[in-house]
């Protein structure tokens, strides 16, 4: 619901300022979509300041989220929404960026500790990674069509609207998480990969789906992508440097590498054939299936 409102807010203001479909799908609705990843994040790293440990709920829910977007979301759209075709000059650039992304990640959290320089350098990561889309996308065609301009009251008003209900709900996603990883006697990564993750990804699953019955298939990857990068770069950075992130030697050696061959798939899947088709969607679900199944037997 809060993502609901800082979208309408977003796609307002990007009406208003004629922005290209592509850009806001990379950049504002990618930020959108994924403000309960970073509110998460903030929130997290300002509990564990405060001497509760919650680097397993945040570094698990953007690993899961990524396996979430990427894998599950993605099967689930080109199973259900039929053949997604990907233009190269679009597919090139973003697989590349998801895949630095996700092994920029996999670096940072390889010696067990993701420190303050290191979000400080993952942020910087995401400012190199916007001017690039900016840049990308400066020749693309602007929206043409008219559309019904929201006034800038409105615009303000879902987006400060859209905010408080996110924070509040990740207030309760962090204390609710813990309270469950101790009650069910599991690691916090297990329940921040699999519940948080998921259920940080459904504004994604909800407004790539809306895209794509809408014939908006550009809108709906660049969603997709876009939000892979700014869960690792600008969430995870951001509460980063408020303070570092605890990162298990089995999700350096097992989680890390599985998410980054997922993202290595992914990206071929896109680019092989310049679409994605419900055969392989089914191969991208099985692979999600496999990796939930070896994290709740204990991997």
């Amino acid at each position: 619901i809060g993502s609901e409102f800082i979208m309408r807010g977003s796609l307002g203001l990007s009406r208003r300022l004629g922005w290209s479909e592509g850009f806001v799908g990379l950049v504002i609705l990618s930020l959108g979509t994924d403000l309960p990843e970073i509110v998460v994040s903030i929130t997290g790293a300002m509990q564990k300041k405060q001497g509760i440990d919650t680097s397993g709920i945040v570094v698990g829910n953007v690993i899961g989220s990524n396996m979430s977007q990427m894998v599950l979301v993605f099967g689930l759209i080109g199973l259900f929404g039929g053949v997604m075709k990907i233009s190269k000059k679009e597919g090139v650039p973003q697989g590349i960026s998801l895949i630095l992304a996700t092994l920029m990640f996999l670096v940072v959290s390889n010696d067990g500790l993701i420190t303050q320089k290191e979000s400080y350098l993952m942020l910087l990561a995401y400012g190199f990674y916007f001017l690039f889309v900016s840049r990308l996308n400066s020749h693309s065609k602007p929206q043409k069509k008219k559309r019904k301009q929201l006034s800038l009251v409105k615009i303000l008003g879902f987006m400060i609207i859209g905010l408080g209900v996110i924070f509040q709900a990740s207030e309760w996603v962090i204390s609710h998480g813990l309270n469950l990883a101790v009650d069910l006697g599991v690691n916090q990564l297990v329940i921040g990969a699999i519940l948080v993750g998921i259920g940080t990804s459904l504004p994604e699953l909800v407004v790539s789906m809306n895209a794509l019955s809408k014939g908006a298939r550009e809108l709906s990857v660049g969603n997709l992508v876009g939000s892979n990068v700014v869960d690792i770069l600008l969430a995870l950075g951001l509460g980063g440097t408020i303070t570092s992130w605890n990162v298990d030697r089995q999700v350096a050696m097992f989680d890390m590498p599985f998410l980054l061959l997922s993202m290595v798939i992914v990206v071929l899947f896109m680019l092989s054939r310049k679409k994605l088709d419900r055969k392989e969607s089914i191969l991208m679900l099985a692979l999600y299936a496999v990796y939930v199944s070896l994290k709740l037997i204990g991997w």
